[in-house]
């Protein structure tokens, strides 16, 4: 109802003013109105999830055949049958709640902030802290807290899609009051909602609604169900592991015919035709792959990376080419102004200047300072702070003097303008202070085409050096408005940047990994280009293009070829930096970008990463980001992608020992089938290998640690199938060694007169000693399992241990040894068999040794 009263009506019912609330009131008004938080969706319960571990197909399949047990007085296999599914919903369960904890854990690193008074002084502080009657200010980027109702706006424009769907922006004006209450939510000029963005201009306003009270709170029980799509990873896996099912079918069918052929029993039929669907089918694979995918959130997330998208983890391990912004990225962003340069002398930062260059730096301006102690504390966008602190250091007590002169009008900082400008009332006269790019504000100046090409030169002599250059006028007005042109020049002020450390040796891990870098900045080229040559991403001026460049190129059509050996990107527009990552991806790229404020969210959301900033990111730019970057560091990409690598890889991993091992089992089962002797294993042992030989085994190799040199490799084609030859290679050369051998032992102990159970017995060790062994071999696709530091990964060594001991436990126990029909073997069968089982390894070693020859000498 807001947008119908008049700010003096809305500033009394809530008992507030534009002085803003103190932080007494503001504790108060929080402890009555609650934080500024939505509720969330209702949280799943360990029983919601632990019932959902029975919603697969597989999982109907066993539920089927233990109630067909049932019926046909099969109690111990009914028993077992429900033991694993127990067993594989436990597992399932723990997984699944660890990793909600996890998401809810990232949630709350990634917090915005809003800028408001507190005690007369604006403070920023978290948006969940924000209460009825904070007076709030905006600038664009900013993401808006809760319901505000305007008090000031400059050129103020917001995107309101969220709340109306709407996607282009609206303009707004305070002064506009509603006569209609029902008025739709696009249509109140007045007012800001919570949620929506603000994408250009500044202003001021009141809080009127928070959390549930807001518009979005009104609808935040929908907005708290809504499901997440899945990343695009899980949904190829479970295509996989649906086409495995099919051929699975296929398999059984055959089997069941077979069976049918050879007469035999139909239970006997029955309970195999489940045993090896279910040993065969990866039920195991979604759990592996979501503790993958968590372990490398929670890895990258303490190494300054927070995942939005799960689907970004996997994306980096394809990352090809890097589009990264220059300031804060891969310099500091902690800005100083080293010298002045005024049209008849340069200045250092200590030096006297004339007055009006100390007013111009500090009142065209929209950081805020206040003094704690000896220190100041700046609140606001970089360059302004360096420009303020270098007027304080000039002449503090000017500025003392000024720095509350009475403002007449404000053209703020937006990056298609390329500069800011403010009118003061200065001694009775009205003053406009323009400032921003060189080329901007001398062609507003009244300096003589002469003047303006030697300081262009001084500019360009300037940012060659590596400073960034911020040129500062001024023009006594009589108009109301600012003046358009006819300033006074008084020069430009060079600004620093220092590079951030370990830059430099980021920059070379991503080169050997196989991954272009170009800087995409707004600087001038001379300055871009230093830093870029600094860091080693340029070493010639044939590799820079600016803007200007960039238009003539698009108007010409000329091929994106022309552009592809450019590394550094100067003076560029929002729509230019969209297009060059456009341009490299149609050249085959996988690019991820980087950016921070509002201009770098359309090239954000485009790329096939985008990361944003989480330091000095404006909330547009988190809000169109795959990847937030706590520290701002470009290092805390290379991290990032080498963490992406190394989940992919563990998939891989996890994926090649559960179809390896099925396969093994289908081909000794079938081998018996065709050549007419006993099954090998009952369907019940089948069911305990598979719970056994693989029941955590898979979850170790999900955590494994990253292989030497996984940052040396070139990048994966993102097209590239999981199953693809390499994977071919070494599921069937593993599972049809370990099917066959398992299968000539079998055979073997029947001519030696061995009864069916006691072979059958000593075929599942064999089989538990192979899955066990193979799960070493499934640690790297490419690197000698005898070059593997094995000390790496000690949660493997449990879980393969404590498999072994679990069997080796049901072959002494008397209770279940009437249940797999299992007893205790001679230590020479010990022996032997564990001989066999090594031997798994020296295959595994020689495809290794054959495949990576072979792929070696046809890369030659």
């Amino acid at each position: 109802m807001f947008h119908t009263k008049s700010i003096e009506e809305t500033l009394e019912d809530l008992e507030c003013s534009v002085d803003g609330l103190s932080k007494e009131e503001a504790r108060s008004r929080t402890k009555h109105y609650g934080k500024n938080v939505l509720a969330e969706g209702k949280k799943r319960t360990l029983l919601n999830i632990f019932i959902e571990q029975f919603k697969s197909p597989v999982i109907y399949v066993l539920l089927i055949a233990t109630v067909i047990s049932l019926v046909i007085k099969e109690f111990s296999d009914a028993g077992f049958i429900m033991a694993a599914l127990l067993v594989n919903a436990v597992v399932g369960t723990y997984q699944e709640y660890n990793a909600g904890e996890r998401a809810d854990a990232l949630k709350k690193v990634i917090k915005t902030y809003a800028n408001v008074l507190r005690d007369g002084k604006k403070v920023e502080i978290l948006s969940e802290d924000v209460t009825l009657g904070d007076i709030v200010f905006f600038e664009s980027g900013v993401k808006v807290p809760a319901d505000i109702r305007l008090i000031e706006a400059n050129d103020l424009q917001v995107n309101e899609s969220l709340l109306t769907g709407e996607s282009i922006e609206v303009s707004k004006n305070p002064q506009y009051i509603s006569k209609d209450e029902n008025e739709p939510i696009g249509e109140r000029k007045n007012m800001l909602y919570g949620g929506s963005l603000v994408t250009k201009g500044r202003a001021i306003g009141v809080v009127v609604a928070i959390a549930e009270m807001t518009e979005v709170g009104k609808i935040a029980s929908l907005l708290a169900e809504v499901k997440i799509a899945k990343p695009p990873l899980m949904l190829r896996m479970e295509k996989f592991s649906f086409n495995i099912s099919k051929i699975i079918s296929g398999v059984a069918l055959l089997i069941i015919m077979l069976g049918v052929y050879q007469d035999m029993p139909l239970k006997d039929i029955f309970f195999l035709t489940v045993a090896l669907a279910v040993s065969a089918i990866p039920e195991g694979l979604p759990v592996a792959i979501t503790v993958a995918l968590s372990v490398a959130s929670s890895v990258m997330s303490k190494r300054n990376v927070i995942v939005r998208k799960l689907s970004a983890i996997e994306g980096l391990g394809s990352c090809t080419f890097i589009a990264s912004d220059k300031t804060g990225t891969m310099t500091q962003n902690r800005l100083s102004v080293e010298h002045f340069i005024s049209p008849d002398k340069t200045y250092n930062s200590s030096e006297a200047v004339d007055e009006h260059v100390v007013l111009s730096a500090l009142l065209c301006n929209e950081s805020t300072h206040r003094k704690e102690g000896d220190e100041f504390v700046f609140l606001g966008d970089q360059v302004d702070i360096a420009l303020a602190r270098y007027a304080l250091a000039i002449n503090e007590t000017l500025v003392k003097k000024y720095e509350k002169a009475k403002a007449i009008a404000l053209t703020p900082y937006e990056p298609v303008n390329k500069y800011s400008a403010a009118s003061y009332e200065i001694e009775g006269k009205k003053v406009d202070f323009i400032k921003g790019s060189p080329e901007v504000i001398l062609a507003k100046s009244t300096l003589g085409e002469d003047e303006k090409e030697y300081t262009l030169k001084q500019v360009d002599e300037w940012a060659a050096n590596g400073f960034r250059n911020i040129a500062l006028a001024y023009r006594i007005n009589d108009n109301s408005a600012i003046a358009e042109d006819g300033y006074t020049y008084l020069g430009f002020a060079a600004i620093t940047d220092p590079l951030r450390e370990g830059v430099k040796e980021a920059l070379r891990t991503a080169e050997e990994a196989g991954i272009e870098v170009v800087m995409v900045t707004g600087d001038h080229p001379n300055t871009a280009f230093y830093i870029a040559r600094e860091l080693g991403i340029a070493i010639s001026k044939d590799e820079i293009i600016d803007g200007v460049a960039i238009a003539h190129w698009m108007e010409r059509g000329a091929p994106k070829e022309e552009i592809a050996h450019k590394r550094v990107f100067a003076r560029v527009s929002p729509q230019q930096k969209q297009l060059i990552v456009k341009t490299f991806q149609e050249l085959g790229h996988f690019v991820a970008v980087t950016g921070d404020g509002v201009n770098d969210a359309p090239a954000l959301k485009f790329a096939n990463i985008g990361i944003a900033m989480g330091k000095s990111g404006t909330d547009v730019a988190r809000e169109s980001s795959d990847l937030i970057l706590t520290d701002d560091h470009f290092g805390s990409i290379v991290n990032g992608v080498e963490e992406g690598r190394v989940a992919y890889d563990n998939i891989r991993k996890v994926i090649h020992l559960l179809i390896a091992t099925g396969f093994a089992e289908i081909v000794l089962v079938l081998l018996s089938i065709i050549f007419f002797i006993p099954i090998p294993l009952l369907p019940v042992q089948i069911l305990w290998l598979n719970l056994v030989a693989n029941g955590i085994q898979d979850v170790a190799l999900a955590v494994e640690k990253a292989e030497p040199g996984v940052l040396k490799r070139k990048p994966r084609d993102p097209k590239e199938p999981i199953f693809n030859k390499t994977m071919i290679s070494r599921v069937v050369v593993g599972g049809l060694y370990m099917g066959i051998s398992a299968f000539a032992l079998f055979y073997t102990l029947l001519e030696f007169g061995y009864q069916e159970e006691a072979a059958r017995n000593i075929t599942l060790l064999m089989m538990v000693l192979f899955e066990n062994v193979h799960t070493f071999n499934s640690r790297s696709e490419n690197s000698s399992i005898f070059k593997i530091n094995h000390a790496r990964n000690m949660l493997l060594w449990i879980s393969v241990i404590s498999a072994q001991g679990i069997h080796m436990i049901a072959m002494y126990t008397p209770f279940m040894q009437p249940i797999l029909s299992v007893e205790p073997v001679s230590l020479q069968m010990w022996a032997t068999l564990l001989f066999i089982a090594l031997t798994l390894t020296v295959v595994m070693e020689l495809e290794k040794f054959f495949r990576v020859k072979l792929t070696a000498s046809k890369s030659c």
